[in-house]
Parts: C-alpha cells; sequence; structure tokens
C-alpha cells in the first residue's frame, strides 16, 4: 500500500497545487477570456486556427513527451526516491509548469513568436543571435544523446533467465557472447531486436497515415484505427523477424532516416510518426499507471532506499546539488518545452485559459508519469540490480535497459494473477519489449524533430548573419512578398499540403517567423560572384544545413565522450528553460507586471546549471582533456554564449525597472 500511498499522494499534491498556483499565476498574467487570441483574431484556416483545448492538449503533450521523463528520474534514483520525487512533484509545479505556461502565455501575446524572437524583441539582436546559436549547440547535445539511447535501446541484450526463460526459449533471437566477468560464454536474448523491427515498420507504413489524413482528409477515426492496426503489426513483425544490427550501424541508419526526414514534407514522416506513436504513448501510460497501482495492491514494497546521499556520491561521482536538478530534466522542468510551448501550440490556442491548462497542466502530466516510472523502478529493481543496470562500475550504464526491465517486472507481478484466472501466464519479456518499444518510440520522434529544429536554426542563423548578403537579400525579399500577399499582420502561412520547408509540430516555429529586414533600400548590399556565390547558396540548401547537424550529432554520439553525454545535455536543457524564464521576465517587466514567480526559478536554475557545468569543465573534462575534449569545447561554447546573453539581460532589466514606472502596461496595448 505504500506505493499506492506515493503515486496518489504526489497525484493529489500536482492536482490541488497545480490547480492553486496555476489560478494564481493566470491573475499574476492578467489572464483575459474575453480578450480574442491570435488563432481567433488571425484565423486563416491553416496555421491560426482555433482549436479545442483537449486536441491542442493532445499535440502539445505528444510533442514534449521524450525520454527525458523517463531516463532522468532513473538516473536521480542513485540519490534515493523521495528526493527524486519531492523535484519531480515540486519542480513541476513550481518550476516546470510556470515556465510551459508563462512562455506559451507570452508567446499568445505576441502573435504566436517563437521564444527566440522574443528574445530578440527584448533583449536586442546580439541577444537573439546568442539565442539562437545556443539553442543550435544543445540541440546538437540533444541528438547526439538521443541517438546514443536510440542505439542503445535497439540492440540491448538479456540473459534469457533475467526475462522469466529459460536457455532454450524462441522467443527471441539469441547471440553467444563471452562474460567480461568469467570469461566463459554465454547466451544472450536480443529484446532490442523486437523494437528495431517495429521502428522499421512504423517508419516505412507512416507516409500512408500521412497521405490519407493530410492528402486525401480521411476521418480522424479511421487514421486512428489504422495506427493502431500499424502498432500491432509492428510488433508482430518484431517478434517473428527481429532486426539485429550493431550500435554503430544503427546510429549511421537512423543518422541517414534524420537527413531524409528533416528534408522532406513533414506530413511524410514527422506528423504521421507523431500520429502512430502517440497511440503506444497513451496506452504506455495507462499500462504503467495501472500496473504500479495494481501491485502496490497487490503488496508491492520499496526496494530502493528512500535517502542515499553517501551511494549517491560513490555511483554518480557528484553530489545531490546540483546534479540531481540537472538529471531529473523533463520530469521537473525542461527548456525544449519552451520551444513547443512558443511554436505551432499557441497559434491554436482558442481562449487565453487555454493556455493555462495545455502549458501548465501538459507539464504536470509529463511530472505524473515521471512519479510512475520512479515508483516502478522502486518496487521493481532491487538496488544491485538497479546499480548493475545504470551504474556498473567501469562502464556506462544503461538506463533504457532499466526501465525496460523495469517495467516487466513491475506487469508481471500486477497482470499475472488476471492473467492466471484465464489460464495464462505473463512472462516478464513481454513486460519488458513493452518497455523497450515505448521509450524508442519516444526517442525516435523526438530525434528526427530535434534534427529538423536544428536545421530551422542553422538556416535561421545564415540568414541573419548574411542579411547584407545579395543571396540572402534576394530570398528576404521573395519571403517579403510572399508573406505581404498571402497573410495577416504580416505572419507567415506556410504551405503544409507537401513543400519541404514546412515547421514540424511542436517545433519552435523559428521558419513560420522569418528576419525581413526593412527597408531594404538603406541597406547597403553586398555583391558576390563565382565560388564565394555558391558558397553562400549552399547555406541555403536544406541537405547541406541536415547533414551538417546530423554529422555533429553522428560525431559526439561515437566519440568516446558519449558515455558521458547525460551530465552536459541536462545541464545545457535546464540552462535553457533558465534562459526562457529570463527571456519571459524582462518581457513580464517591461509590461509592468510581476515578475518573481519566473525569477526565483529562473535564478534558482540558473546558478544550478551554471555551477554544474563548470564543475564538468573543471573537474571532469579539463582533465581528461584527451577524452572529452568535444565536451569540453561544448561547454566552453554555452558559458560564453550564456554569459553575454545575461549581460544582454541585465541592461535590459535594469532599463526595464524605468520603462515599468508609465501608468499605461504594455500588457494592456493590442498585440
Amino acid at each position: 500500500m505504500e506505493i499506492v500511498a506515493l503515486v496518489f499522494g504526489s497525484a493529489a499534491i500536482l492536482l490541488i497545487g497545480g490547480t492553486f498556483y496555476s489560478r494564481l499565476l493566470s491573475r499574476m498574467l492578467g489572464e483575459n477570456l474575453n480578450r480574442p487570441t491570435p488563432a481567433v483574431s488571425l484565423n486563416d484556416g491553416h496555421d491560426y486556427v482555433p482549436t479545442p483545448t483537449p486536441v491542442v492538449f493532445a499535440h502539445h503533450f505528444a510533442s514534449i513527451a521524450g525520454a527525458g521523463p523517463i531516463v532522468g528520474p532513473i538516473l536521480a534514483l542513485v540519490y534515493g526516491w523521495g528526493p527524486a520525487l519531492a523535484w519531480i512533484v515540486l519542480g513541476g509545479i513550481l518550476a516546470g509548469g510556470v515556465h510551459d505556461y508563462v512562455a506559451m502565455y507570452i508567446s499568445m501575446r505576441e502573435r504566436g513568436k517563437s521564444i527566440a524572437v522574443i528574445a530578440r524583441e527584448a533583449m536586442g539582436r546580439t541577444a537573439y543571435l546568442c539565442f539562437v546559436a545556443l539553442l543550435i549547440v544543445l540541440l546538437i547535445l540533444v541528438c547526439a544523446q538521443f541517438l546514443k539511447f536510440s542505439a542503445t535501446a535497439l540492440t540491448s541484450q538479456l540473459p534469457p533467465d533475467q526475462l522469466g526463460l529459460t536457455a532454450d526459449q524462441t522467443l527471441f533471437r539469441t547471440v553467444e557472447k563471452i562474460d567480461p566477468d568469467t570469461k566463459q560464454p554465454v547466451t544472450l536474448a536480443v529484446i532490442g531486436g523486437i523494437a528495431s523491427t517495429s521502428v522499421i515498420v512504423i517508419t516505412l507504413l507512416a507516409p500512408l497515415v500521412g497521405f490519407l489524413y493530410i492528402k486525401r482528409h480521411t476521418p480522424v477515426w479511421i487514421c486512428s484505427a489504422l495506427a493502431v492496426v500499424i502498432c500491432g503489426l509492428s510488433i508482430w513483425a518484431g517478434f517473428l523477424y527481429p532486426v539485429s544490427l550493431s550500435p554503430d550501424a544503427w546510429m549511421v541508419a537512423v543518422s541517414l532516416y534524420c537527413v531524409m526526414a528533416a528534408g522532406l514534407p513533414v506530413w511524410m514522416f514527422l506528423q504521421s510518426r507523431d500520429f502512430i506513436n502517440v497511440h503506444l504513448l497513451y496506452v504506455g501510460l495507462v499500462t504503467l499507471v495501472l500496473a504500479v497501482i495494481m501491485a502496490g495492491f497487490q503488496g508491492a514494497s520499496p526496494s530502493l532506499p528512500m535517502v542515499d546521499m553517501s551511494g549517491g556520491y560513490t555511483h554518480a561521482k557528484e553530489a545531490i546539488w546540483p546534479f540531481l536538478f540537472i538529471t531529473v530534466s523533463c520530469g521537473a522542468l525542461s527548456g525544449f518545452h519552451s520551444l513547443c510551448a512558443t511554436g505551432t501550440t499557441p497559434k491554436q490556442l482558442s481562449t487565453e485559459r487555454a493556455a493555462r491548462m495545455v502549458g501548465y497542466w501538459g507539464m504536470l502530466m509529463e511530472s505524473f508519469l515521471s512519479v510512475c516510472v520512479v515508483t516502478a523502478c522502486l518496487v521493481s529493481l532491487p538496488q544491485s540490480d538497479y546499480l548493475k543496470f545504470v551504474y556498473p562500475p567501469g562502464t556506462a550504464g544503461n538506463p533504457v535497459l532499466a526501465f525496460a526491465m523495469a517495467v516487466g517486472y513491475i506487469c508481471h507481478q500486477a497482470f499475472s494473477p488476471i492473467a492466471g484466472a484465464f489460464g495464462l501466464s505473463f512472462p516478464i519479456a513481454i513486460g519488458a519489449v513493452f518497455g523497450m518499444l515505448l521509450l524508442e518510440g519516444f526517442l525516435v520522434t523526438t530525434l528526427d524533430t530535434a534534427v529538423r529544429l536544428t536545421r530551422y536554426l542553422i538556416e535561421e542563423l545564415w540568414a541573419t548573419l548574411f542579411r547584407n548578403v545579395d543571396v540572402f537579400d534576394e530570398l528576404a525579399r521573395k519571403e517579403s512578398e510572399r508573406i505581404s500577399g498571402s497573410t495577416c499582420c504580416g505572419l507567415e502561412s506556410p504551405d503544409m499540403s507537401g513543400g519541404a520547408d514546412v515547421t514540424p509540430a511542436g517545433s519552435a516555429g523559428l521558419a513560420t517567423q522569418p528576419e525581413v529586414p526593412a527597408p531594404y533600400r538603406d541597406r547597403p548590399v553586398i555583391q558576390t560572384s563565382g565560388l564565394v556565390r555558391g558558397g553562400f547558396r549552399l547555406l541555403q540548401t536544406y541537405w547541406f544545413n541536415s547533414l551538417s547537424v546530423v554529422l555533429l550529432m553522428l560525431g559526439l554520439a561515437w566519440s568516446p565522450a558519449s558515455a558521458r553525454l547525460w551530465p552536459i545535455f541536462g545541464s545545457g536543457n535546464q540552462l535553457l528553460a533558465a534562459l526562457a524564464l529570463l527571456v519571459v521576465s524582462t518581457w513580464l517587466l517591461r509590461a509592468g507586471k510581476s515578475i518573481w514567480f519566473t525569477a526565483l526559478p529562473c535564478a534558482f536554475i540558473m546558478v544550478t546549471t551554471l555551477t554544474m557545468l563548470v564543475r564538468l569543465l573543471t573537474l571532469q573534462y579539463w582533465p581528461n582533456l584527451g577524452r572529452d575534449w568535444p565536451l569540453f569545447i561544448f561547454n566552453i561554447i554555452i558559458l560564453v554564449l550564456t554569459t553575454t546573453i545575461l549581460y544582454r539581460a541585465l541592461r535590459v532589466l535594469v532599463a526595464g525597472r524605468v520603462e515599468s514606472a508609465v501608468p499605461a502596461s504594455l500588457a494592456d496595448v493590442p498585440r
């Protein structure tokens, strides 16, 4: 019953605390149900479309849900389940929900502009360029980490007895390897092979779903039924024909797919894969919640300690602060969410209250997912197994496999009595495969979207840096003519019917808000020719920018430093959240609004992440420069860009205190 109390207690705190705090935030922001949103005032039937809040919530949650709320809490359990749960619940209410809601609300007030564009208008062009460059660096870290996890998931292997199977089992394909400890040959079941085949089948059939839904306007229930069939078919094919490749081969294959998906119309892969995978997501959430609750009622108790500071320091090699707060990541706070919250979502909100329901409660839903992950692991993984999977001595851990095994154990415990009533069994292996499928769906879906988004950011950076060059000036002029002739209020309406350069659902939306300098006649244009002109033309091609992203991602994932990616990835992700809170704080201050609810979590997360980055730089990367030089370089770049943004923001904040004294609030001026 202790597990049931933890689940329901955490849910109650999220529900009650979130209800009262989100209402307080809405009053502080000046939420007005009578003020038309961009979806209403700029309704073009295409990008700006007032949409029922439950539909927008589903879209937004599918966009922000990834591997972070699963992997991060598992890594944080090394300090005990008490600190992990406390930060997930309190961080979700006081930091993560605030971050997502306020960013989405301000984007809505700014006609759906992205967080980077809001930074440009709040802090100037220098801060904007640094912000975009920082986003590119952080997203490359995201891509490299998720690529590494994806390859790990697709090639995971375990002895059959750990899956509750005999050595002569036929459910999984097996391989023979030499045990590094005993030097004896052992038989391993390739559980990742089923997920591999499933990913291939879903990817190959995704364009069919996209064609029916986008091109033929087939009713959504038919497409949904087809998606369920495809999910079932992919799993069935995985059991019959498991695909087994080496981790390096999988990383190359996934990278090639990302290059292709980054340039093809979004309906072919990104939107359609999201649509198919979201069915696995919802089924997985419901199954995990039911399994945890049923296991609790059957008497399951925690097998991991509530608090273990010394053990955490021994295995994670870091003190609980700052490591815990950057490791939990998306379960409590995620900077990546600011890209989603200021992307396509605010263009679909029918009322200002919808920003609160979608932004704040979407984050708390993700926190509850992390609660279920934590409780599933602390029930089903003894500490020895947990450390063997996640923090093995002398080698990189496998939190992906830890999650799969936790799902396998808890589903076996929860559903075996029900299956036994019908004369059936529920083996551990079935739950483990389901956990692997669930996590791999998160990984690949986030990975291809992140690569495409990084490509957009690079293109935006080139267009801003070289706006005086004739090649980019010509592009800006054409863009300006297209915008002025096709949209309301100077906002672009991209062709969603099949053009290759369309922002995917859940992305930051930078490509839909290009910087078009004006007036052109007042700006000198640099004329180019020959190879120089060809080089600038090359910077405008999607395949060059996509390939650049993928090569950096692949190189970092292949480097010896890849085993230590999560700390700098988590630090960068939380740093982005702190910077997003800084941007919205400057907006609120200049609008004459109170900023304590954004400034306090901003200050805490900023100090935490910068402390972690400095510790990583001085205590890990510099002493091991020959091995960790890529992470050392990324760390230096992040610190330099962040320092520049902070300097620009402080100047604006100081000036904003004077400007905010004017009687009329900027927030009340029509935008």
